[in-house]
Order: C-alpha cells, then structure tokens, then sequence
C-alpha cells in the first residue's frame, strides 16, 4: 500500500511539475531551443543585417499588438475601430507592407538605393516569406472592408472570417521561417 501511495503522489507530482512547465513562458523558449538544437526546427532561417533584423521584429511584435487591438475591438463591437486598426497598421497600405512587395506587386519601380528598411526588407526577404507576408496584408485590407460592413448590418460573422485569414498566414509564416 505504501509503495503504490508513493508510485500515485510521485506520478501526480510529475504530472503537475510538466504542466507547470508547459505553460511557463519561458520553458516555452528553453523548448524551442532544445528542438532547435536537436534538428527538429526545419523552418528556413532568414539572415538580415542586425538593424533589419530588429526593425522585423519590431514590425511583427506591432502586428501582434495590432490584432489585439482589433479582437478587443471587434468584442465589444467597434467593427470601426477594427477596421481602422487594421487598415493602418496591418493592410496594403500600412508602412510594414511595404517590405513585402516587389516591383510588380508595388507597381512602382525600386530604386538601387531603397529610401527606408521596409522598402529594403523585401531585399532579404525569400520570395515565399515575401509572398506569405504580403497574402497577411492583403488579408487585413479584405478584412477591414468586411469590418466595416458588419458595422452597418450588425453581424460580425464575414469579419471574423477574414480576420482568421490574417491570422492564418502569420501562422504560416511563422511555421516556415526563422529570424536569426
């Protein structure tokens, strides 16, 4: 009885200290890096100059907090707002979709010399991080049009839809590259 008591209060210990490890952060992190170092991580690493490297990261914590910004909008029904939120920050003619287009997809020709880093970043960017990146812009001008109109009818449904589109390829640019 003793033993099978130990056996029971040692496995309820394991199974809480693992989940407490699943949802801490930073094991979160530590995680990763062990995948990565155990050759499990087969997304592509993207090399930018550290400044770029930086501006990119900045730009993706900003599209994080765009879309929070625009889920908090759409709860308490400000489909405005939310459409605002994503036409500025996150549509095709926000600063960030800038470093996704190409020549033909801007419609302007590039210069050699690129005036600012999103204008450089479609540079370094591979042509599938490009396109994934650009497919997310598009998706939240699409988005802000049907926010828009839920604002008018009142039903946030198509909306919703097209903001899970946004979400989907942040995910899948997210799956398929790494910034180092």
């Amino acid at each position: 009885m003793r033993k099978t008591l130990t056996i029971f209060t040692t496995a309820i210990a394991a199974f809480f200290s693992f989940t407490a490890y699943a949802q801490d952060p930073m094991d979160h992190k530590q995680h990763m890096q062990h995948m990565a170092a155990a050759g499990s991580d087969t997304r592509q690493q993207v090399n930018f100059p550290p400044e770029m490297r930086q501006h990119t990261l900045t730009n993706m914590r900003d599209h994080l907090e765009a879309l929070s910004g625009i889920l908090s909008s759409m709860s308490a029904g400000k489909f405005a707002k939310a459409a605002q939120v994503a036409s500025e920050r996150l549509g095709m003619d926000s600063p960030s979709a800038e470093g996704c287009k190409s020549e033909e997809t801007s419609g302007k020709p590039q210069m050699s010399k690129p005036m600012n880093m999103d204008h450089q970043m479609s540079q370094f960017m591979p042509e599938g991080m490009r396109n994934i990146g650009l497919a997310m812009h598009q998706a939240a001008s699409d988005f802000a049009v049907e926010a828009n109109k839920a604002g008018k009818s009142g039903n946030p449904k198509l909306a919703l839809a097209a903001l899970s589109k946004v979400a989907q390829q942040c995910v899948a640019c997210h799956a398929s590259y790494k910034v180092q």
